[in-house]
């Protein structure tokens, strides 16, 4: 769910302009999570412009502010390494401690995965980058519910919103998920900086219409 509407526009701008969605022209791309897709978000590249990072993090964690009291979030916990640095940032700017949590365990035991100190009763937000079907970060919580935390919202600063079932499967596992900005409105903003060609925005528009068909279509998994 968008947090939102104005500040999913501001960070879908601010993407385009800083170059960070790239289009495949012949080989596509393809996600962790197997999908083969014609477009690849570097969402990455907002934490080298430090005043659209600035912007952009200061807008998050106004947005959050309510989701944080609500849910009584007394932790920020960054996927490694993609979400590391966005939710170290958050955490500043909330006052709240930071942990991260590893893709493999390290060593023996439940907390084998996770790096820092939870408060008492911990109740975290956990936070990445980017989401597509949301299976990653399902795994993410679970690993931390294995550690006892109380894990009920994540956070993204863009999820595609486009693949099946990914709503689904956050429901089943009580998991809220939180975006920034999504897919519609980036597309939205790419085509306004006219700089997509007729090719590009036709290979876009295909993919959007029938992502499923487009993954499988181009070697990837389907739904």
């Amino acid at each position: 769910m968008i947090l939102s509407s104005s500040a999913s526009i501001r960070l879908a701008q601010a993407l385009a302009e800083l170059g960070a969605v790239h289009i495949a022209t012949e080989q596509p791309f393809f996600y962790t999570s197997g999908w083969a897709s014609p477009v690849y978000i570097d969402v990455r590249m907002l934490m080298s412009d430090v005043p659209l990072r600035t912007e952009i993090m200061d807008l998050t964690a106004d947005v959050l502010r309510d989701v944080i009291s609500r849910q009584g979030i007394n932790a920020v916990v960054g996927v490694e390494n993609s979400g590391i640095a966005f939710a170290a940032w958050i955490a500043e700017r909330l006052a709240l401690p930071l942990l991260y949590l590893r893709k493999r365990p390290i060593g023996w035991g439940v907390r084998a995965q996770l790096e820092g100190r939870l408060p008492h009763q911990a109740r975290v937000l956990l936070v990445d980058d980017v989401t597509t079907d949301g299976l990653s970060k399902i795994a993410a919580a679970s690993a931390l519910r294995q550690t006892g935390t109380q894990i009920d919202d994540t956070l993204v600063l863009m999820e595609f919103d486009v693949y099946p079932q990914t709503a689904v499967r956050f429901a089943e596992q009580t998991l809220n998920l939180h975006a920034m900005t999504n897919w519609a409105d980036l597309h939205a903003a790419l085509l306004k900086t006219g700089r997509l060609s007729s090719a590009q925005e036709n290979r876009l528009s295909a993919f959007v219409a029938n992502p499923v068909t487009w993954s499988i279509e181009h070697g990837g998994v389907g739904a």
